[in-house]
């Protein structure tokens, strides 16, 4: 009875040890991503595309006009997700119904390779050709992609990524590092600084991320490096390399301190803004240590694997000042109140995060308007408002976090 009693106690300590575990889905995602509440997960090979509601402790289809060949995730804007395959971009508000977009500028021979957004209802598209070089940049009006810029070969070969990185668009490439426009991407230049890479494997840039001080670009050699001066000058945060190609696949910037990254040797995040990284592959099994790509939900750390896996881990075992999910804890503030022209609504907690808006309703109940808050902030224009007491709810990947009341004079 007492070798029975400590086998049970034994492994009852190994099931709640912190570590990464399998979810209940398998083989299904090289891409993962996080919107409206929600997880997502798509192998970009098949019809493949699933949805978790509960931080990914059980998944449903949620393919629905999806193509045959999958998707990959890009960026969300106005509370509209994109996502891509070879020359087509699909957009979805809710994430289980996908709409196929007008992509009829972006030539059969090219392929697209990334989405990203910045300012208000700006959103890119990059591609390369299906043979040879040359990027081309795309950007949606209404819902039709048009052609926006060529980038010069003698710029840049090929991309690998694009991010908004401190409301600037940047694309990491190969053989040039990274380039960067600051006009809307109607023109590039490289923006390398003091950043130089001795073998042709550390000069691919596969991931990009950002805070408000500081810009990560990771490579397929294996580095992860820094800039705190607008790419000025680099130090390394993270170096993998043994002399060959062991690619830094992902970086996901959940706040201003807190950052994950996803490699081939698994696991490493920053709890100090990326002054320091730290490796915890712990529950993952030598197959599952090649991390694709990374995300965040609430309350659990999302990640899928170069073998088709989902693992994932709670926040709290990572960032232990995390607590579960409590709506209606984000400080908001509106200035000036009352208004009658402009006022601000503003969450600072909410400065990194993505997938956030304002929603204002009148005395009766009735929605009056819709916002999307970029930096923890929006602008409200009150001019067509009537006079009276309104009541703006904030959301945060559409789970309500902080109330206020707005006075129009």
């Amino acid at each position: 009875m007492k070798k029975l009693l400590l086998s049970i106690l034994s492994i009852a300590s190994l099931t709640a040890f912190p570590q990464w575990q399998t979810t209940s889905i398998f083989s299904t995602g090289d891409d993962c991503y996080s919107a409206f509440g929600k997880a997502f997960i798509s192998d970009g090979g098949s019809s493949s595309l699933d949805v978790s509601t509960d931080d990914g402790a059980t998944w449903s289809p949620s393919n629905i006009g999806v193509p045959s060949s999958g998707l990959s995730f890009g960026d969300i804007n106005s509370g509209t997700v994109y996502a891509y395959r070879n020359t087509s971009i699909y957009s979805s508000t809710t994430g289980n119904n996908w709409t196929a977009m007008n992509t009829s500028a972006i030539n059969a021979s090219e392929v697209i390779k990334d989405i990203a957004v910045i300012g208000t209802n700006s959103v890119f598209a990059c591609t390369n050709p299906i043979s040879g070089n040359g990027i081309k940049i795309y950007q949606l009006s209404g819902t039709t992609w048009n052609f926006k810029a060529n980038v010069p070969t003698a710029t840049a070969p090929l991309s690998l990524c694009m991010k908004n990185m401190n409301s600037e668009l940047w694309i990491g490439t190969t053989s040039t590092l990274s380039i960067k426009s600051t006009n809307g991407g109607s023109t590039w230049a490289a923006c390398n600084g003091t950043l130089t890479s001795a073998n042709w494997w550390d000069k691919y840039v596969l991931c990009l991320g950002a805070t408000s001080t500081t810009l990560f670009m990771g490579t397929y050699g294996g580095r992860l490096v820094k800039s705190m001066d607008g790419g000025g000058t680099w130090s390394v945060g993270i170096n993998i390399s043994t002399g060959s190609t062991i690619s830094m696949s992902d970086v996901y910037v959940m706040s201003a301190t807190n950052i994950l990254v996803a490699c081939d040797s698994g696991f490493y995040y920053s709890n100090n803004g990326g002054s320091s990284f730290q490796k915890d592959n712990t529950g993952l099994s030598a197959a599952n240590k090649y991390l694709t790509k990374i995300t965040a939900t609430s309350n659990y750390i999302i990640a899928s694997t170069g073998n088709g896996v989902i693992v994932r881990r709670p926040l709290n075992q990572i960032f232990s000042g995390i607590k579960e999910f409590n709506p209606l804890v984000i400080e908001s503030k509106v200035y000036p109140n009352p208004s009658n022209d402009f006022t601000t609504i503003e969450a600072s907690d909410l400065m990194f995060d993505k997938n956030c808006e304002v929603k204002i309703t009148d005395v009766l109940g009735r929605e009056i308007l819709v916002s999307e808050m970029k930096n923890g902030k929006t602008q409200i224009n009150l001019s067509s408002f009537a006079k009276g007491i309104y009541t703006y709810s904030v959301y945060n990947n559409n789970t309500v976090v902080s109330k206020g009341k707005l006075v129009v004079n």
